[in-house]
């Protein structure tokens, strides 16, 4: 497959993760993984009534907030071998077949504006329906893996990967929104290398998560108004 979007060279000389990342990929090859309850009351419910799919509006989320940072953007250049930093990176998804009970994987192209992104992702999902197999043809190299898990509110995630450490896109899981005290819940979880990202890149993903689907819910609460 050829290269599927733009990128920039790691420069290893001139990388503040330098070290951090000999240690943790050629090393101890450490995984760092965090989940959290957030608030998606106020998505919740203007997704609900705009008659919005909550799930994508999730997605472009989680989406945004792992394009706004670099650490979140590092993978290895199938070019060359080297360290690189794609200039965007777009989740695979999966549709789920009740009929054989598996999954297909499905991608989406990121777009910065909501609506776009929006109807763009309900076709693929759509499309997706229609696919058979672990995957549809041609899914991009600068992909993150995403998955909704909508009858599980889980307490922690953990996957156990390659001992390559060659992994070092972020792999986020959603779960079941319940209510907790009149507030509606949500499990969010990121799994990434030590090598790219800390506690510190994790925790800011989960507050800019948050903030993002903050602004969604204004954004539909005045569409139906």
């Amino acid at each position: 497959m050829e290269m599927t979007a733009g990128y920039k060279s790691i420069d290893m000389d001139t990388w503040p993760r330098k070290e951090y990342y000999e240690h943790y990929a050629r090393g101890t090859k450490c995984m760092c993984a965090i989940t959290v309850d957030i608030d998606v009351t106020a998505i919740y419910q203007a997704a609900l009534k705009a008659e919005k799919n909550f799930f994508i509006a999730v997605l472009y989320a989680v989406t945004a907030a792992v394009n706004s940072h670099e650490e979140f953007r590092v993978g290895y250049c199938r070019e060359n071998g080297r360290l690189m930093i794609w200039d965007k990176i777009v989740p695979a998804h999966s549709v789920f077949h009740k009929d054989t009970e598996t999954f297909t994987k499905i991608w989406s192209d990121w777009y910065t504006d909501f609506d776009e992104f929006y109807s763009h992702c309900a076709a693929d999902i759509e499309n997706g329906k229609k696919a058979k197999g672990f995957s549809i043809p041609d899914v991009p190299d600068n992909t993150f893996d995403i998955t909704y898990i909508p009858s599980l509110h889980f307490s922690s995630v953990d996957l156990k990967l390659s001992e390559s450490g060659k992994y070092l896109a972020p792999i986020v899981t959603v779960g079941e929104s319940v209510k907790k005290e009149n507030r509606m819940m949500m499990p969010l979880s990121m799994e990434i290398s030590h090598a790219v990202a800390d506690t510190f890149h994790i925790a800011r993903f989960f507050s800019e998560t948050e903030a993002e689907l903050a602004e969604i819910a204004v954004r539909l609460s005045g569409s139906v108004q």
